[in-house]
């Protein structure tokens, strides 16, 4: 669906999520690390932070997971992108597999309960830099909602602040707010769910949705509907890779399927032969672009 595959775009867009492993993992603890030289790449800048709590064994505390990132030439295109399972207990919520309905759009299809679950908790928090007068009345409000919903809190405030007036887009009833969504694992999961939440909500313009390992995230209607949006979407996926495999598709039980359109590779002589290296973000990276490097660990 859409163009094809463009590489330089998906390595622009694979170095914002290696940006958000980068933030997470110099300190894990940190909800809101601040993004050093190097992890958000040229043309985009921070806007804000999100975060994501698990659900198993009680651990509900929240976590870094990724960000919201604008175009700091055009101030007017935008991206979300999150990072990949991280660590034991996160790993065991994604293998909640049950069907369930995507409670934000119940009728298109069902969807693995782990993300269903995981999606509800994402929250989204603004870099206190880009709210400008906004401060002068004191700290930011909580944006509630939906992911979706908070979202489009975000964006009224941005736009309420911009210098240059939003245009609104009268068929829209809303200003234009293009946008990519990139993410890794998990983090590909949960940005095909906005993707089709804004498909009931209509609050942005999602023209390229950007993922890499991604696993199997509805059933075989829930990927019926992603596949009839009017976007680009690459699903970037090593054949050696072992979560683009999960959750398993058994036919009358667990009819899993995946959105378009894969872009398929093999990993084999390029990394060592394990799942931690066929998995690794760097490893997909560098498929796209030899010159960039594997990781250290899994070089051969």
């Amino acid at each position: 669906m859409g163009r094809p595959l463009v590489n330089s775009e998906a390595i622009l867009y694979g170095q914002l999520v290696q940006g958000a492993y980068a933030m997470f993992k110099r300190d894990r603890a940190n909800l809101k690390p601040e993004p050093q030289a190097g992890d958000i790449p040229d043309p985009y800048e921070f806007v804000a932070w999100i975060h994501m709590s698990d659900f198993i064994f009680g651990r509900t505390a929240p976590k870094f997971y990724g960000f919201i990132a604008r175009n700091k030439n055009t101030q007017e295109d935008f991206a979300v992108a999150i990072r990949g399972t991280e660590g034991a207990t996160e790993w065991w919520d994604d293998a909640s597999a049950i069907l369930v309905p995507f409670s934000q759009v119940p009728h298109w299809g069902r969807v693995a309960h782990g993300f269903d679950k995981i999606y509800s908790t994402l929250k989204i928090e603004q870099h206190p830099q880009t709210a400008g007068r906004l401060l002068e009345a004191g700290p930011l409000p909580e944006l509630q909602g939906s992911f979706g919903d908070q979202l489009e809190q975000l964006h009224l405030r941005l736009e309420g602040i911009s210098p240059r007036r939003a245009v609104v887009n009268e068929k829209k009833g809303r200003p234009e707010r293009p946008y990519i969504v990139t993410g890794h694992s998990l983090g590909a999961a949960l940005t095909t769910l906005f993707t089709m939440e804004n498909k009931e909500k209509r609050k942005f313009d999602i023209e390229t949705a950007c993922t890499f390992a991604s696993p199997r995230v509805g059933n075989m209607p829930f990927a019926r509907v992603f596949n009839l949006l009017p976007l680009t979407s690459w699903r970037i996926v090593n054949s050696w890779d072992l979560v683009p495999k999960l959750p398993l598709h058994i036919p009358l039980i667990l009819d899993y399927e995946h959105v378009n359109t894969a872009y398929e590779f093999s990993s084999e002589g390029k990394v060592k032969m394990n799942p931690v290296c066929w998995h690794s973000m760097e490893t997909y990276l560098h498929w796209l672009d030899a010159n960039l490097p594997v990781e250290a660990c899994c070089a051969l």
